[in-house]
């Protein structure tokens, strides 16, 4: 059986998300800023062990997400960030994974502007099935706590359903799309929330509140506690990243 040398991509994922991967999060990590040019396709080829038909493909994959511009005899050049495609699931995905503070921060801003109306939507329209699923996830939260930071991961888990499921519950399907769309990227958001000093402490009972007002069919009162909770985040985000 031959061998190959083996690239710097990695084992998971087609050759050519791998590829994609690679320089999609070079780019928004500013690795490779704005205006720069990427390696040629053959030099791009050697460097990653993979064909120049994966790389090619791969740029073409970067073009419409529009973080980069192919141009015949002058190369690949990175575009500037504003004509990204910031809602593009992977593009929002790697931001997430970088945890960068101004993503965390935007990431909260958006949060703050749909989730308390999706709070109150889900105390009007929720079914039982719904509010059983966000009282179990709010009780996963509670368990793994005061566990932290060694049940970090079965925490964040819980404290995503949570929310998924409140927009879920709003019963608005572009809500709930948005949620599956930000589904990486909240994950994300929630576990560096998670690591600020008192966070936890702060947001629990909120979360607990969000629960007990939805449940009760409280709209107001469920909008009211997501939005005390989301601010909270917030805060405690903005000490931890100064």
């Amino acid at each position: 059986m031959s061998m190959t040398r083996e690239g710097p991509l990695g084992r998971h994922r087609t050759i050519h998300g791998r590829v994609v991967e690679w320089i999609g999060r070079r780019i928004v990590s500013g690795e490779l800023p704005d205006g720069s040019r990427l390696p040629n396709e053959a030099e791009l080829a050697a460097q990653l062990n993979v064909s120049r038909g994966g790389v090619r493909e791969a740029v073409k994959a970067l073009a419409a997400k529009g973080l980069v511009e192919p141009r015949p005899r002058l190369g690949t050049r990175v575009l500037p960030r504003e004509q990204w495609n910031l809602m593009d699931r992977e593009v929002i995905n790697w931001h997430g994974q970088l945890a960068k503070a101004d993503f965390l921060k935007d990431l909260l801003e958006l949060r703050l502007m749909v989730e308390p109306g999706a709070a109150q939507l889900a105390a009007e329209r929720a079914t039982a099935e719904q509010l059983a699923t966000l009282e179990d996830a709010y009780a996963r939260m509670e368990q793994h706590a005061p566990n932290l930071p060694e049940d970090e991961e079965a925490f964040v888990d819980a404290d995503l359903a949570f929310h998924l499921i409140l927009l879920k519950a709003s019963g608005n399907q572009l809500i709930e799309q948005l949620g599956r769309l930000l589904e990486t990227s909240l994950y994300h958001g929630l576990e560096a929330s998670s690591h600020a000093p008192g966070g936890v402490a702060a947001t629990l009972p909120l979360h607990q509140a969000v629960l007990v007002a939805a449940k009760g069919r409280r709209p107001v009162a469920a909008g009211r506690a997501m939005k005390r909770l989301i601010d909270t985040t917030a805060e405690a985000v903005r000490q931890m990243v100064g």
